[in-house]
């Protein structure tokens, strides 16, 4: 008996009784909040849990206020972080041993790409708009400054492309900045390489991707490209913007679904004002900031699980990472974890040593990301 309410108070058993509660399938109640079927697994796995958002909406079909499901699925993990952190607190000069993972894989992922659709962690609304988007064969603008996770974001979709869109949707990744894509030319051999058209060579440039995507949309396929480091094509005189008006058409008869990746909003990236084609008003713009409370504390709790981390490193964890008031970046997330956990033999009383580990921390963060 005493087992049984201990998992009723884990956040993942209690999305799920409250789903059975109601009859609903995992699909059914995906269709009612507008997620997927396997973002509903993933939180009564709990692999991940639902953002603000999402948590919105499943307060509103099952009956209860914001407050009332909040206090359901945060009051175990609150709890256990706020022990972490008051400790952590108190013993700011303390050493602590942190035992050895045991594990081959590295824990905390600084500047490395995405392993696993799993090690993505946040961004459940992110995630929800571009699947969804997607699936509608409609195109997705990602937008955020260096180093937010914008790539990331587009490696999952690769990863969850086939369970989460079906076999009919091909999805292929080209970076802008690649010297094969410094011409319109080049541009489209390298998407048709990706896509495995093979088109007459008496077709080139935009003409010859025209006919490849005619040729996907006659075997019944879904075009899916996503663009890394989109403001490179800004950069070259060739990209004029009867490239991007051609692009455009082509997403509106071929089902060519874009997923665009730059720092700056497609309509300071396409064109001046007055001189735009519309391009950029096919998208919607999934803006990335740092991490809130919730999506800091499922990292952090996760993360720190895994590197067996003590009380004064969740604190620490929750310290160095922040940025400003409730914003915590994923990258200085991964970074902070990553340095406690090559430090965990150092003599953490020795004189200046929280200053210096935090000199260090500055001086790589600012690196990579200014």
């Amino acid at each position: 008996m005493s087992v049984k309410k201990t998992e009723d108070a884990i956040p993942k058993y209690v999305l799920r009784s409250l789903r059975e509660k109601q009859g609903w399938t995992q699909e059914e109640l995906a269709t009612k909040v507008g997620t997927t079927g396997v973002t509903v697994s993933r939180w009564e796995s709990g692999v991940t849990s639902p953002g603000r958002y999402l948590r919105k909406r499943l307060s509103t079909v099952y009956g209860k206020s914001i407050e009332e499901l909040n206090q359901l699925l945060d009051e175990g993990n609150e709890q256990t972080l706020s022990q972490h952190a008051e400790a952590g607190e108190e013993r700011a000069d303390a050493v602590v041993a942190i035992p050895a993972s045991g594990r081959s894989e590295p824990i905390f992922l600084f500047n490395e790409p995405l392993p696993t659709a799993n090690e993505l962690y946040g961004r459940q609304r992110e995630r929800d708009t571009l699947i969804n988007r997607t699936f509608r064969k409609a195109s997705t603008s990602i937008v955020g400054p260096r180093r937010s996770g914008k790539t990331w974001l587009v490696s999952y979709l690769l990863y969850v492309a086939a369970q989460e869109l079906g076999s009919r949707f091909v999805v292929r990744y080209i970076d802008a900045t690649m010297p094969s894509c410094s011409t319109v030319a080049g541009f489209v051999d390298e998407v048709l390489e990706e896509f495995g058209l093979a088109v007459s060579r008496s077709q080139r440039g935009l003409v010859a991707l025209e006919k490849g995507l005619k040729l996907l949309k006659a075997k019944n396929k879904v075009p899916v490209l996503c663009i890394d480091e989109f403001e490179g094509f800004s950069k070259r005189q060739e990209f004029t913007l009867d490239f991007y008006r051609a692009l455009r058409a082509m997403t509106q008869k071929f089902d060519l679904a874009l997923v665009v990746v730059s720092r700056s909003p497609l309509s300071q990236v396409v064109g001046k004002d007055g001189e735009t084609s519309g391009f950029f008003n096919v998208f919607e713009t999934c803006m990335l900031e740092p991490f809130g409370v919730q999506e800091a504390r499922e990292f952090i709790l996760a993360k720190g699980q895994q590197a067996n981390f003590g009380q004064l490193e969740y604190a620490c964890m929750w310290k160095y990472s922040e940025i400003s008031e409730q914003k915590w970046p994923p990258l200085r997330l991964q970074l902070v974890g990553k340095q406690l956990l090559a430090e965990k033999d150092q003599l953490r009383d020795v004189p200046l040593y929280w200053q210096q580990f935090e000199r260090r921390l500055e001086d790589v963060y600012r690196g990579v990301v200014y």
